[in-house]
């Protein structure tokens, strides 16, 4: 699965992040990120999937970590190569395409929050 990631860095808590995600994806089902015993979890892990009216989906990650005085946010666009999607279809594929309009309306949302919003990464 391909994929593209930006970092921020915030100034707003945890809880609120997780509010301003909550109102920028909708009705997106939004679940918890597992991690392996040898993971370092971050203090918030989700994955964001939205179906699309033709069938395909969009998904992004959204990992922070509490870093003390600011938080850094990564939102990950994750889509299928245009082979994958070709070979299975569209309806059964997550877009790389659709995912990054998500991933930025996510960060449009924050940085309307946070107006010292920063991409770090």
């Amino acid at each position: 699965m391909k994929h593209e990631e930006s970092v921020y860095r915030s100034r707003l808590d945890v809880g609120a992040l997780k509010q301003i995600v909550r109102g920028a994806v909708g009705n997106a089902e939004i679940s918890p990120v597992q991690f392996d015993a040898l993971d370092d979890p971050p203090d918030l892990a989700v994955l964001v999937e939205k179906g699309s009216l033709l069938g395909g989906s969009s998904a992004i990650q959204i990992h922070v970590n509490d870093e003390g005085d600011h938080r850094l946010v990564s939102v990950v666009a994750l889509g299928n190569s245009g082979f994958e999607r070709a070979w299975s279809g569209a309806r059964n594929t997550v877009s790389l395409g659709g995912s990054k309009k998500l991933a930025a309306v996510v960060a449009l949302a924050i940085q309307q929050r946070d107006t010292t919003l920063q991409q770090v990464g």
